[in-house]
């Protein structure tokens, strides 16, 4: 056989002087080298030469060597007359490798799933909530899926353990399962009634009647069908809790679900009900929504649902209004044909858009028409923009009254209507659109100045314009101003007093030289000026 070990055994020695190591022939050791690093000249002896600690078989202690072959891959053909060895199979490298990232976050995603909908289970099955009117076995199916999926991923992220993966999945996925049974609050059928508190309060509804007498089986057949449960619960919620507010429902037939969001948003603004009015479906495009909170009576409602379809019926003696939705009420018209002041369409459609519920239709309408001259259906639009005008938390009332200042046919109400709005925006400290003054002004409103100069006083430079609309009216209230006016009141005052000033306004202006730095003198002298130039002195 062959020797392995080459005729010459490399040496690793380490230079006394700086340290490095190098590799040598074992015929170099006894003789003098020097140092490629440092330049040292030194004798290779036992002193520099760099020998590994010796160990023998079974002296490491190291689990992780019993994962490696005990045995050469490859083995000689055994020799005549001995006994085969057989040995074990090279372990998998997987099972001892580092998981791969892919399975950890498969893993988290398992996990993390299991416990949003368990949360979902717990918190959206209360009234009011996301999963109220799902029936407990839709629930179930639901949960269940979700643990199917986490199981699987669990499974998945554990290849060394799947068997422990699996029995921790089943297990999270039993308990999630067995939620729906437990919080089961607003999980009745869908269309009917007929869970235990509607059931209960059907009875008392029967023996607490108003002359005792049963009620009317058509009554409580459409009941039934209505599932008044919830708006039954809120009414004696309301009671209960004393005040004159309560409690109405809409019976929405035939509404895309897609638009409940709007119609919410609708019957809150125009109604001013608690957030807490929430939609019940009852299968088929059906659904009741229980508006709380309310001041307003019944008959009043029915007026203000009428823009979401046909009042069929008003049920007094269930506190329900039925409505029949016209779905296509919330569908913009042609885009074409509300933009081309050409089309014969085009006054029609935009009046129509004036009366949807969706702020945002209005909005686009409103400028629409602003750019559009007054040729039809001119009293329509102008009440339409008034009632608007009226509304309150409208984020685009300026461009109403400049829509306004083209429709209104009759001076006076858009102007009183457009004065009052300033105020109460005034009283909430809220900003008031310049197009607001302007259209007051154009239209002579009186009680225009007193409210001019309260916005004056608060920016100068931006009411100073509209102020100087005033004309005459104004030098009165301006000179009452300017003995204690300073900083940018006094220099829109003075210039304000260029414009509108009269021979009233010569007198203080003269005397306010006295004291004046240059800078205002120049100010005084011009308006002096402007006021002797339009007086003809």
């Amino acid at each position: 056989m062959s020797d392995p070990i080459p005729d010459t055994i490399q040496l690793v020695i380490r230079c006394p002087s700086c340290g490095q190591r190098f590799k040598v022939g074992e015929n170099m050791q006894g003789r003098t080298v020097e140092c490629g690093a440092c330049d040292h000249r030194f004798r290779i002896t036992e002193d520099v030469i760099v020998r590994g600690k010796k160990f023998y078989p079974g002296e490491k202690r190291d689990v992780r060597l019993l994962h490696f072959q005990r045995v050469p891959m490859s083995i000689s053909p055994p020799l005549v007359g001995t006994e085969i060895a057989y040995y074990a199979e090279a372990p998998d490298p997987a099972i001892f490798e580092p998981a791969p990232p892919q399975r950890i976050l498969a893993g988290i995603i398992g996990v993390a799933g299991v416990v949003l909908m368990a949360l979902l289970l717990i918190f959206g099955a209360r009234s009011g909530g996301a999963l109220d009117g799902m029936i407990t076995s839709k629930r179930m199916l639901m949960a269940g899926f979700t643990a199917l999926i986490g199981t699987s991923l669990l499974v998945y992220a554990n290849p060394r353990a799947r068997l422990k993966a699996l029995m921790s999945g089943l297990l999270l996925g039993c308990s999630l399962v067995s939620l729906p049974l437990f919080f089961t609050s607003g999980s009745l059928s869908i269309g009917s009634a007929s869970g235990p508190v509607e059931r209960d309060l059907f009875e008392q509804a029967l023996d607490s009647g108003a002359d005792g007498a049963e009620m009317d089986p058509e009554l409580a057949a459409l009941r039934e069908t209505i599932g008044t449960g919830p708006l039954e619960e809120e009414i004696q919620r309301l009671t209960a809790a004393g005040g004159d507010r309560h409690a109405v429902g809409l019976w929405l037939r035939d509404m895309r679900e897609q638009h409940r969001f709007l119609i919410m948003e609708y019957i809150l603004r125009s109604t001013g009900a608690d957030r807490e009015s929430h939609f019940y479906p009852r299968g088929q495009g059906d659904f009741l929504l229980v508006v709380t909170g309310i001041k307003t009576p019944i008959d009043e409602i029915a007026s203000l649902v009428k823009p979401l379809g046909t009042v069929r019926r008003i049920h007094h003696e269930l506190d329900i209004v039925e409505v029949m939705v016209d779905n296509q009420n919330f569908i913009e018209g042609p885009i074409e044909k509300l933009t081309d002041q050409e089309d014969p369409a085009f006054y029609k459609l935009n009046k129509r858009e004036l009366e949807s519920i969706d702020m945002g239709r209005v909005s686009r309408a409103v400028n629409r028409l602003a750019e559009a001259p007054p040729s039809v259906y001119r009293s329509d639009i102008t009440r339409h923009l008034l009632a608007l005008l009226a509304m309150p938390d409208l984020d685009f009332k300026g461009n109403l009254c400049r829509a306004l200042e083209v429709w209104s046919d009759e001076p006076g109400p858009a102007g009183e209507a457009a004065l009052r709005e300033a105020g109460r925006l005034m009283a909430r400290d809220a900003p008031v659109p310049p197009e607001m003054i302007s259209l007051a002004l154009r239209e002579k409103t009186p009680g225009t100045g007193p409210l001019i100069h309260q916005l004056w006083e608060q920016n100068p430079n931006q009411w100073e314009m509209a102020y100087a609309q005033l004309g005459a009216d104004a030098e009165t209230p301006l000179l009452r101003r300017l003995p204690t006016a300073d900083g940018a009141h006094r220099g829109s005052l003075v210039r304000l007093l260029g414009r509108v000033g009269g021979s009233a306004s010569l007198p203080m202006l003269e005397a306010a030289m006295a004291d004046a730095d240059p800078e205002f003198r120049v100010l005084l002298d011009q308006t002096l000026a402007a006021i002797r130039k339009r007086l003809n002195q």
